[in-house]
């Protein structure tokens, strides 16, 4: 049982690694992360201000990286390394809140620019 956790924090910290390289990218080239941020039904070529949508999203992006990717870590030393269930338990919790927040937030977004 222990493996499967531990592949989860692998998937989620590689999901922190691609969403930091998302927003990255998002920045300097101004390619909205569709996969990511938008979804099978919308398409990035239908943004109404795509310099507003990623002024706004691009923070939520980041944020959501950097919380996966520390989650990502700490679930990894607690299933690899070092036990520590009260602050793997914490870190979820935390992660997961992030993780809803991000989705709503997004979807509002969405709404707003598509």
């Amino acid at each position: 049982m222990d493996s499967v956790w531990g592949l989860v924090g692998i998937v989620v910290f590689v999901c922190g690694i691609y969403a930091i390289y998302s927003f990255a990218r998002m920045r300097s080239t101004g390619a909205i992360s569709a996969s990511l941020l938008l979804g099978k039904d919308y398409m990035y070529k239908k943004c109404k201000n795509k310099e507003a949508y990623i002024q706004k999203a691009g923070p939520a992006l980041l944020v959501f990286g950097i919380a996966a990717l520390a989650y990502g870590a700490l679930d990894i030393v607690h299933c690899y390394v070092y036990r520590m269930p009260a602050a793997d338990t914490i870190g979820m919790l935390l992660f997961f809140v992030v993780l809803v927040w991000f989705a709503v937030y997004t979807t509002k977004l969405k709404k707003e620019y598509f």
